[in-house]
């Protein structure tokens, strides 16, 4: 879809990537940047002109990321006001395009939400926004519907272990990722406890575990669903959809480890997952 728009000159003024945490949204913002700025490829990218390199750098003048700030993990209409409003009616400094990455659409609060709705409008020349979000449901519905949706899915676990480089990290996450998976299937909520504590105790970023295990419970409800199997399906489609509501949580407010499994505990029960006390 982007190289189409890229390859015909037809880029829209405003993206909207929407899809769950750590699925290539904002790496392919920048990758869409570049291909809209690059000195030697342009419509591809190189990734060795000194544009590509200032993008992949952060530091190219045309290329802004609006990004969550303090203690509230929002974007306050200060930022909006500097970074946009106050260089929309300019042309790009030194590139082809200027493109805002908004990191996550989902904090932009009241006053900076309808700042840049007034952009998105009346979009200046040259001017392209890519509004990230892992949850499109919390954004104005009239950001919505100014923006080209692309879809974004989680990536594989492999595909995560082979961008990662990290063979032993990845045997770690998928080896929680089991222990928690058993303890919802089993309906186990003391098991589930136990290897929630050990997730949070080694340190271990929490929303990718949390991404995992819905992938996981996702595709168990699937095969249930396939197998005839309804009332299990619609179990574990309710676990699911849970801990993906959990791992948004975590992902948008940089929620405690611990404290995001002791509402996805509650959660899960409330979700009719079967999870009560089991004991030997």
């Amino acid at each position: 879809m982007l190289r189409r728009a890229l390859s015909g000159d037809r880029v829209p003024h405003a993206y909207l990537f929407a899809g769950p945490a750590r699925s290539g949204k904002y790496t392919t913002g920048l990758a869409l940047a570049a291909a809209m700025n690059c000195l030697q490829v342009p419509g591809e990218g190189c990734g060795a002109c000194e544009a590509c390199s200032k993008i992949d750098g952060g530091i190219h003048p045309d290329v802004i990321t609006l990004e969550r700030e303090g203690a509230a993990q929002i974007i306050p209409i200060e930022s909006i006001r500097k970074a946009v409003l106050a260089r929309v009616g300019l042309p790009p400094h030194e590139g082809r395009a200027r493109v805002y990455l908004i990191e996550e659409a989902g904090a932009l609060q009241g006053p900076a939400a309808n700042a840049l709705l007034k952009t998105l409008e009346e979009p200046p020349a040259r001017t392209h926004f890519v509004v990230i979000t892992t949850a499109p449901d919390q954004l104005l519905p009239t950001i919505l519907s100014r923006c080209q949706r692309v879809p974004f899915l989680a990536l594989p676990p492999d595909l995560r272990a082979e961008l990662a480089h990290d063979d032993e990290g990845a045997a770690r996450l998928e080896e929680m990722v089991d222990r928690l998976q058993a303890a919802v299937q089993r309906g186990d909520s003391l098991a589930l406890g136990q290897a929630a504590a050990e997730v949070t105790q080694d340190k271990t970023d929490t929303a990718p575990v949390l991404q995992l295990l819905a992938v996981r419970l996702h595709q168990r409800a699937r095969a249930a669903a396939i197998d005839g199997d309804l009332p299990v399906a619609a179990a574990l489609a309710r676990s699911a959809r849970a801990v993906l509501e959990t791992e948004m949580t975590v992902a948008l407010h940089n929620a405690h480890g611990q404290l995001a499994f002791d509402d996805l505990l509650r959660q899960l029960r409330n979700a009719g997952a079967g999870l009560a006390p089991r004991s030997g």
